[in-house]
C-alpha cells in the first residue's frame, strides 16, 4: 500500500484546511497536523508492531494498571481542556452577583446596624462574583489565545503579547495582537477591568442620616379606666408589684370598725368623704402650679425603648368640663344653661361693677360631712338615716364672670368709675357643666418629652344629670341639705358601682373648681382666688387670658392626663387589656399597637435617591422642644403633633 502523501517542508495548508482541524484539543498530539502526528506513531518501536508480543508477555500486569492510569489521566485532561467548566464559573458569577445585588436591597432602607460588617458580607460576596466570572474570562481568552496561534500566522513577538496580554499591560497594547486577536484583547481588557467590581460595589449603598420608623408593639401602653373605680376598693385593697392601688376618693362608713357593706349581718353602707389627698396634691395642684401635665421620667423609655420616639393613639372615658358663653358686653342679657340660671348677670364685672373677676363654683357642692358623725364617719344619730344621706344630689356648675380688655399685655385703668375704666372693659360670663367624656388622645415622645393632643371629645352624659335648686333639703339631720331636681337622678351609695364612679369623678372635678372659685376687686388688685397660682391669668391686669373658656378645659383636660404619671391609682391601667397597671414594667401581654422613631443611619442603594428620607436632621432636632401638652392656645408652645403619621419618620 502506497504511504501517506508528505508534503514539503515549506508547505502550507490553505484557510480552508485549516478550518477543519479541531479548535479544541483534547491533547497534545492533536496540536499537529494528522499527517505528522502518523508519522510520529509509525516511528515509534512500542507502536509499529516489531516486538509487541514479547512485551505483553512479559509485562501484562503492569501494562494493564498502566493502561487504567492513562485512561484516567486522558479523561482528566479532557475534564481540564474542555469549555464546560468556563460556562459553569459563568453561571456561579452571575449567581454571586445576582445575590449581592438581593443583598443589598435587602439592607435598602433599612437602620445601618454593624454597618461594617454588613459592608464586609457584601464586599466578599462581590469578590467571589469577580473571581469567578474572571477565571471564566481567562479560560476563555487562553482558548482565543491557541486559536488564534493555530489558524493564525504571526511572528513570535505578536504570539507572545497575545499570551501576556492578560498579565502584561504593555502586551495588551500592543497593535499586532489587537489585530490579531480582537476578542482576546476584549478578554484580556475585561481581566484588567474586573478588580474594580470589589471596589464599585463598596459605593452601591450610601449611608444616610435621617429619620428611621417602624410600627412597633410597644409593652408600657396605659390608659385610663374608671370601671377599676368600681372594682378596686380600699375594704379588699390590691397590690402590684408590692405596692397598693389607690383611689382618687376617700370613704366615710356608716358601720363600726372591722364591720363590711358585704356582712350577711352587716346593715350599712359606706359614702362618699372626700377626694384623696394624693389626688390634690399630687395631680390637682402640682398640675395648676407646674402649668401643664405632669410627665413620669421613665415614661419614654418604657413604652418608645432606649433611643426610640414614639407615638400612639388611645381611647378612654374620664370626666370634662363643657364651657358656653352666656353673655358678653354691658348690660348683655344672660342665657340659661340648660334648666339653670346664674347666680348673677354682668353688672358685678367691670365696667359697672368693681370686679373683674368673679366665680361661684360650689352651688350645691357635696357636703362633708353630710351628718354629725364620730370619727370614720359613723353618725351619732341611730339609723333610719335622713334618704338623701350620702347621695350626690347634683354637680356643681361653675358659674365664672370676668372682664376683658383689647390688649392684655398692657397696664389698664385701675380706678372704678372713670371713662378709662368704662371704656377699657368688656364683660363677660360663662357656665361650665361636668360631663362623662369619651376622649380620643395622641401621644408622643420626643426626646424624652411627652406631648398629648386631645383629637377628640364626645360628651356622654353629665356626671349627675339634674339642676341646682336653691330651697333646701327639709330633713333637719342633714348638715348638707342640697337639692335638685328632678331627685329621682340622685346617686345614692347603695348603688355601689355607680356611686363610686360618680365619685371619682366628683373628686377630680371639685380640684379644679377649687382653684378657679373666687373674685378679683378693684382697685389695689385684690385678688381672693386660688386663679393666681394657675396659667389663666396674666401677670400685668391679674386679668383671665384671652380664651379663657378654652383654657378651663384644657387645664382640666392637663390634670386628667396627668394621672398617667402616678399609675398606683386604680385608673390607671393597660391599654391592651384595660386592667389596673400599677407601677409594674408591661410585657407581651399588653403589647400595643404604636409607630416608633428615631433619628439613626440608613442604608439606601444610591441608584434610588427618590425613596430616602427627605426629612434633615436640622427638622428633626427641632421637635425636641416644647411642653408636655399640644393645645390650640397660642400663649403656649405647640409639641409635636401626628408623628404616627409622619415620613421617614
Amino acid at each position: 500500500m502506497p504511504s501517506p502523501q508528505k508534503h514539503p517542508i515549506s508547505y502550507t495548508k490553505s484557510d480552508s484546511e485549516q478550518d477543519e482541524w479541531p479548535i479544541l484539543s483534547t491533547n497534545d498530539h492533536e496540536l499537529l497536523p494528522s499527517g505528522e502526528a502518523h508519522e510520529v506513531q509509525s516511528s515509534d518501536p512500542a507502536r509499529n508492531g516489531t516486538e509487541p508480543s514479547k512485551a505483553v508477555r512479559q509485562f501484562t500486569g503492569f501494562a494493564s494498571i498502566k493502561r487504567k492510569s492513562d485512561r484516567f489521566w486522558e479523561a482528566w485532561n479532557v475534564y481540564v481542556n474542555r469549555p464546560w467548566n468556563m460556562h459553569v464559573l459563568v453561571i456561579i458569577g452571575t449567581l454571586f452577583a445576582v445575590g449581592h445585588h438581593l443583598f443589598y436591597l435587602h439592607l435598602n432602607g433599612k437602620e445601618a446596624i454593624n454597618q461594617p460588617m454588613m459592608l464586609r458580607y457584601g464586599t466578599v460576596i462581590a469578590f467571589f462574583a469577580k473571581a469567578s466570572l474572571g477565571t471564566a474570562v481567562t479560560i476563555a481568552f487562553h482558548q482565543r489565545a491557541w486559536r488564534v496561534v493555530r489558524f493564525k500566522t504571526a511572528r513570535v513577538e505578536t504570539i507572545d503579547s497575545i499570551f501576556t496580554a492578560n498579565t502584561d499591560f504593555s502586551s495588551l497594547l500592543t497593535w499586532s495582537s489587537i489585530r490579531k486577536a480582537k476578542i482576546g484583547t476584549l478578554l484580556a481588557l475585561y481581566c484588567w477591568v474586573t478588580p474594580l467590581v470589589v471596589i464599585l460595589t463598596s459605593e452601591t449603598l450610601s449611608v444616610v442620616v435621617g429619620v428611621f420608623e417602624e410600627d412597633h408593639a410597644c409593652t408600657s401602653v396605659r390608659t385610663l379606666n374608671f370601671e377599676n373605680e368600681e372594682k378596686v376598693y380600699w375594704r379588699n385593697s390590691q397590690k402590684i408589684d408590692d405596692q397598693y392601688l389607690v383611689s382618687v376618693s376617700l370613704w366615710n362608713s356608716t358601720l363600726d370598725y372591722g364591720e363590711s357593706p358585704s356582712d350577711s349581718k352587716a346593715e350599712g353602707f359606706d359614702y362618699y368623704h372626700s377626694s384623696s389627698k394624693k389626688f390634690d396634691m399630687l395631680i390637682a395642684t402640682k398640675t395648676t402650679l407646674m402649668g401643664e401635665a405632669i410627665v413620669r421620667k421613665e415614661s419614654a423609655a418604657e413604652i418608645c425603648g432606649e433611643g426610640w420616639n414614639c407615638s400612639y393613639v388611645v381611647n378612654f372615658v374620664a370626666p370634662g368640663y363643657k364651657c358656653q358663653e352666656l353673655a358678653s358686653g354691658v348690660g348683655s342679657e344672660v342665657k340659661k344653661l340648660g334648666n339653670a340660671t346664674a347666680p348673677f348677670n354682668t353688672s358685678v364685672i367691670a365696667p359697672m361693677g368693681n370686679r373683674t373677676y368673679y366665680a361661684v363654683n360650689d352651688r350645691g357642692e357635696y357636703g362633708d360631712p353630710q351628718m354629725s358623725s364620730h370619727a370614720g364617719g359613723k353618725p351619732k344619730q341611730n339609723p333610719p338615716y335622713p334618704d338623701n344621706f350620702g347621695a350626690f344630689r347634683t354637680e356643681p356648675i361653675m358659674w365664672i364672670g370676668y372682664a376683658t380688655v383689647d390688649d392684655l399685655s398692657v397696664p389698664q385703668p385701675d380706678t372704678p368709675g372713670t371713662e378709662a375704666w368704662k371704656k377699657a372693659y368688656t364683660p363677660v360670663l360663662i357656665g361650665c357643666e361636668h360631663y362623662e367624656v369619651n376622649y380620643t388622645a395622641q401621644f408622643n415622645y420626643t426626646g424624652g418629652a411627652q406631648f398629648v393632643e386631645i383629637k377628640r371629645q364626645e360628651y356622654l352624659r353629665k356626671v349627675v344629670d339634674t339642676t341646682y335648686v336653691p330651697e333646701k333639703d327639709p330633713d333637719m339631720r342633714l348638715k348638707d341639705r342640697t337639692q335638685a331636681v328632678p331627685d329621682s337622678n340622685y346617686i345614692f351609695p347603695t348603688d355601689v358601682k355607680k356611686c363610686r364612679r360618680t365619685a371619682a369623678y366628683h373628686s377630680i372635678g371639685s380640684g379644679l373648681r377649687r382653684y378657679l372659685n373666687g373674685t378679683t376687686t378693684m382697685p389695689h388688685y385684690n385678688v381672693n382666688s386660688e386663679l393666681l397660682y394657675t396659667r389663666l391669668i396674666t401677670p400685668v391686669n391679674y386679668l383671665p387670658i384671652k380664651k379663657f373658656r378654652q383654657g378651663i378645659q384644657s387645664l382640666y383636660e392637663d390634670m386628667i392626663i396627668s394621672l398617667f404619671a402616678e399609675p398606683s391609682f386604680s385608673v390607671v391601667s393597660w391599654a391592651a387589656n384595660g386592667k389596673p397597671s400599677g407601677i409594674a414594667k408591661g410585657g407581651p401581654s399588653t403589647a400595643y399597637p404604636c409607630r416608633r422613631q428615631r433619628i439613626a443611619t440608613s442604608v439606601w442603594l444610591t441608584d434610588r435617591p427618590s425613596d430616602r428620607p427627605t426629612e434633615s436632621v436640622c427638622q428633626t432636632a427641632d421637635r425636641q422642644t416644647g411642653h408636655s401638652r399640644q393645645t390650640d392656645r397660642p400663649d403656649r408652645p405647640v409639641g409635636l403633633g401626628g408623628l404616627g403619621r409622619s415620613r421617614l419618620a
